[in-house]
């Protein structure tokens, strides 16, 4: 029997590595494919990690939280360990959670890669630490131990630090000594060298971080975001709010949904507020504007505005402000009404401010609501006329005379309220009907809110034609002597002489005294 030529031994396993030379001795083209991938992995690797040096700030990762000692991953070629302690408030709790980002500093650059939010000085070599701090602009950890005339006294574990008042805060410190016996963190400023020590600033660092959140808000802010914040002045124009390292503007119209005179009337300075973005913008100076609502992040009051005014209901409210078509009337936090010209008393006014004034209490009856448009109608007339009922109105005749007010002058005419024939009826006394001129100007003669006595002349259609004219005739009586005294003869008529007449005689006369006497 004979032996198959190809043997089972002969034929390679596909999960065999390749021969690496080929039946030449030559590197096969599997094994060049290998180890590019391998080089490129490695370079790969010797770009991703992270060489660390003492003071340096990273970014790491937290991965895992121990009783004593906690792991970050900050792109090293292992794990870096922190103090469990150090990332624990001052009540003992923890303050991250695993997968947070930390911004920590390397202690310690050895087998073991040790970090930590801040340099906190070692008592056996602290002024070179301190020294490394300041070349590195890495913060430290001090002790406050006591004050002074100039500001603070902190002890960094076995080297002395002083901080300037100036320095203890951002702004001004009132009172250094709240601070004493808390552990605080600074920014190395300088050395005394002829007294010893170490000059630092907690004000320089507050500001970094003021500045580092402020670049983190700017990059995720925008507009319809509401944020919280904290008032930090008062202007007439509006309040500048701190939103954490940046100002934004609350416009003074913008503080709530009522008129605000002065911020002073709605914020304190210091107060928590919340409040909408507007608008981001760039400045003239180059610096982001930020523009703020803080009504726009409140309730608004006009939602249920149909429900609380309804058309027909009687309401009461103070006058807030006077304008040339009437007055406002706040009825609700955030809700003002109307009270048109034309509804602010029983009879025509000119101005409202005839009949009302700022501060005064009034009764008024709604008689329209637009929450769309935010408006809501009242009238006063309304609110009288159902607190007097007059007897029940008759239909308007032609041969009528009643009393009316002027409501509307035009060049046409007058428009005159008649109150005899209801709350809102009116008719029309046209220009031929007052008694005045063609050309004469019925604003100089009659003024609005005038009573008059009119006749009707038509009525037809919800449309009264008014006499003024017929009325006053009809009213004076005729004069007996008139009525007696028989009709004065005309004066006799007077020759006219034309310019040709005059000249025809001036030639005449001159031909005379040429001729001479006869």
């Amino acid at each position: 029997m004979n032996a198959d030529p190809t043997s089972e031994h002969d034929i390679p396993s596909p999960a065999s590595p390749p021969d690496p030379d080929d039946d030449e001795g030559r590197p096969s083209p599997e094994f060049h494919k290998l180890l590019e991938d391998f080089e490129r992995g490695r370079k790969s690797e010797a770009r991703s990690t992270v060489e660390v040096s003492v003071g340096i700030k990273v970014r790491a990762r937290l991965i895992s939280i121990g009783d004593e000692q906690s792991l970050v991953d900050f792109g090293g070629r292992s794990e870096g360990a922190v103090e469990t302690r150090l990332l624990k408030d001052e009540s003992g709790a923890m303050k991250h959670a695993i997968g947070d980002e930390l911004d920590l500093f390397v202690l310690r650059a050895e087998d073991e890669v040790l970090l930590a939010p801040t340099i906190r000085a070692d008592a056996d070599a602290a002024m070179s630490q301190l020294r490394e701090a300041h070349r590195n602009g890495v913060p430290v950890t001090g002790r406050v131990t006591g004050r002074n005339a100039g500001g603070l006294e902190v002890d960094f574990t076995g080297a002395r630090g002083f901080c300037p008042v100036s320095q203890i805060e951002s702004g001004f410190c009132a009172d250094p000594s709240v601070h004493v016996g808390h552990t605080l963190d600074f920014l190395v400023t300088g050395f005394r060298d002829g007294r010893g020590g170490v000059v630092v600033s907690r004000r320089a660092l507050l500001k970094r971080e003021e500045e580092e959140n402020a670049r983190k808000l700017l990059a995720t802010l925008k507009p319809g975001d509401e944020v919280e914040a904290r008032v930090a002045r008062l202007e007439p124009f509006g309040a500048f709010v701190d939103l954490g390292g940046v100002d934004g503007l609350v416009h003074v119209s913008e503080i709530r949904h009522e008129r605000v005179g002065h911020p002073s009337e709605a914020l304190a300075v210091g107060e928590r507020v919340r409040a909408r973005v507007l608008r981001i913008e760039p400045g003239k100076d180059g610096r982001t504007r930020i523009a703020l609502s803080i009504k726009a992040a409140a309730p608004d009051p006009w939602l249920d505005v149909e429900r609380m005014f309804a058309k027909g209901a009687r309401v009461t409210g103070p006058v807030v402000r006077l304008t040339e078509f009437g007055a406002f009337v706040n009825l609700a936090p955030g809700i003002d009404g109307l009270v048109h010209v034309s509804e602010a008393a029983a009879h025509p006014v000119a101005h409202v401010k005839d009949v009302l004034a700022t501060g005064q209490s009034i009764e008024a009856v709604v008689t329209n609501v637009d929450p769309q448009k935010k408006r809501i109608s009242l009238s006063i007339r309304e609110a009288i006329s159902a607190a007097s009922p007059a007897p029940p109105a008759r239909k308007p005749a032609t041969g009528d005379r009643v009393e009316g007010f002027v409501s509307g002058i035009k060049p046409f005419g007058l428009f005159v309220d008649l109150p005899a024939y209801g709350l809102r009826t009116r008719g029309l006394v046209p220009r031929e009907e007052t008694g005045a001129a063609r050309d004469a100007d019925l604003s100089k003669r009659f003024s609005i809110g005038d009573a008059l006595e009119v006749e009707v002349l038509e009525s037809r259609d919800d449309r009264i034609r008014l006499s003024l004219r017929r009325e006053r005739a009809a009213s004076e009586p005729a004069s007996p002597a008139r009525e007696s005294a028989p009709a004065a003869a005309p004066p006799p008529a007077e020759v006219e002489l034309t310019t040709m007449a005059i000249a025809l005689r001036k030639a005449l006369e001159k031909a005379k005294e040429k001729e001479g006497p006869q």
